[in-house]
């Protein structure tokens, strides 16, 4: 790896990525800096000295040497998105906010030095270079399961503020957002239109939430109609996701599509709490509701009380940060109008949230074989956690149930 990047720097270097007129001198790769949660791609730290003498630190993105995992998991695909959002759609809507509200309180990004993805033959020398930015301040959160409420605040207010380009840029030029959204390639479901947890993934999924919640309380929820309607959606999961995917106007906005902890660094002040918080990992976007969105980055990141005692906090957060980052006149979703959205799509984040959250917890002993076939590999995350996995799958159907967001 780092051969191939002291290959690759100079006629990088020389084609202007980091500034016109400059060429490369040198790259010291820090070794004392590793990716972390970065599963579908080779991360590596560095420093890239220019003939004007600066020094850029960066971080480079390299895609998985081994092929079969390239495709299986679209990583081609993820790199075109990625490199499409920072070259084309990410510029384009910064810029139609700042016309119309001037420099303002823009979410926090990398810069984006460079991005090739010429595929097939040359896929190993396919690579992202961003901005380090620990240097700066911004780190992972030191919690990996799951984050309190400051957290989730300014990680909800950061996401509103992104949302808010789409909607200026919607605004401003509607036509242009059109045309450039539709470069952004489908990483969720294949060319026949399965998604892509096969082998009926979601409802099992579900079965597994909806069975340990009867057990605790079937009194309660056996006869529930949205225990029902919950149920339906996940046994007919690949057409209840489609239908979720189907941008529906007027709210329709470019979404992360993996906005989670994993994918944000947040820095701090001297107490201790996050002040900022910095964007990054957009390989899997689309054009669709913000609440897509929102439930993954909710459900991935709440505990069942937080959930219980502050969802209506975190989204009326939500909706004042819209509100008032956007230029006026412009139209957002009302909190009325977001829980509609929350009911058509807290599905999607169900469906990511029920098989990475036991993963999360997994034991020591719960090793996932990379040789396993797709069905083996089902049965290993239906199992994986144990009874708090659970558990935590079906705080989430209570969840679902008790908000009625079974309206796909």
């Amino acid at each position: 790896m780092d051969s191939l990047l002291r290959e690759e720097l100079p006629t990088i270097v020389s084609n202007g990525a980091f500034g016109k007129n400059l060429k490369y001198v040198s790259f010291e790769l820090d070794k004392d800096l590793v990716g972390q949660d970065q599963y579908m791609s080779t991360v590596l730290f560095g420093t890239v000295t220019t003939s004007d003498e600066s020094k850029h630190r960066a971080v480079i993105k390299l895609k998985l040497r081994d092929e079969k995992t390239r495709i299986k998991f679209k990583i081609d695909f993820q790199f075109h998105n990625e490199i499409t959002m920072y070259e084309k759609i990410i510029p384009f809507i910064i810029e139609c906010y700042r016309s119309m509200r001037g420099v303002g309180d823009c979410p926090t990004l990398a810069r984006y030095f460079y991005g090739r993805n010429k595929c097939g033959e040359f896929a190993e020398k396919d690579l992202i270079i961003l901005e380090n930015v620990v240097p700066l301040g911004f780190r992972l959160s030191e919690e990996r399961l799951f984050i309190d409420y400051d957290h989730l605040l300014i990680a909800v207010q950061a996401l509103a503020k992104f949302h808010g380009l789409s909607y200026t840029a919607k605004h401003k030029d509607p036509e242009h957002i059109r045309k450039i959204v539709m470069d952004i390639r489908e990483t969720q479901f294949d060319e026949e239109g399965q998604y892509k947890f096969k082998n009926n993934a979601l409802s099992r999924l579900g079965k597994r939430g909806v069975d340990r919640l009867l057990e605790r309380s079937g009194d309660l929820y056996r006869d529930n109609e949205h225990i029902q309607r919950f149920k339906d959606l996940v046994d007919d999961g690949d057409n209840s996701l489609m239908r979720m995917f189907n941008p529906r106007e007027p709210f329709s906005v470019v979404c992360h599509g993996d906005f989670n902890r994993n994918n944000v660094l947040f820095q701090y002040n001297g107490a201790g709490l996050p002040v900022d918080i910095l964007l990054f990992d957009f390989g899997t976007p689309r054009y669709g509701s913000p609440a897509l969105d929102l439930s993954f980055f909710l459900y991935m990141n709440t505990t069942q009380d937080l959930r219980e005692n502050r969802w209506d906090d975190l989204l009326n957060a939500y909706c004042l940060t819209l509100a008032e980052f956007v230029p006026p006149g412009i139209r957002v979703p009302n909190r009325a109008e977001l829980d509609s959205e929350m009911s058509k799509c807290a599905l999607y984040g169900f469906a990511h949230a029920s098989l990475f959250l036991p993963y999360q917890i997994k034991g020591a002993d719960e090793v996932y074989d990379v040789e396993m076939d797709e069905k083996q590999s089902l049965e290993w995350f239906l199992q994986v956690g144990g009874d708090t996995g659970s558990e935590l799958v079906a705080d989430m159907v209570q969840h679902i149930v008790a908000m009625k967001y079974t309206y796909v």
